[in-house]
């Protein structure tokens, strides 16, 4: 797992406390992943997810960032989450195993 808390890429941005990536879940989605009632605020999830590039985009490495980073380009991607399974990690194995 690599972690998402990174700093954003420019200040241009819009502030997010801790520059990781979000997504929203309206009320259909929720309850296709099982999710019925209103979880407590800071409930940890476990996610599986698969995603379609949706829009890539490569810029030249500025000339201080190529001798940290290599020669490479910088690169940034869309993805569209197109599949998603969910676990709450609050349930025992048992419980996410056999539904007791």
């Amino acid at each position: 797992m690599a972690s998402m808390n990174t700093k954003p890429d420019n200040d241009a941005m819009p502030a997010n406390p801790d520059c990781c990536p979000t997504i929203y879940l309206n009320d259909d989605q929720c309850e296709a992943l099982g999710i019925t009632s209103p979880p407590v605020p800071g409930r940890v999830y476990h996610l599986e997810v698969v995603g379609e590039a949706v829009s890539v985009t490569a810029t030249k490495e500025e000339g201080d960032e190529t001798a940290a980073e290599g020669k490479g380009p910088d690169v940034s991607l869309t993805l569209k989450l197109t599949d998603i399974t969910i676990t709450d990690s609050s349930k025992s194995a048992a419980e996410v195993l056999y539904g007791a």
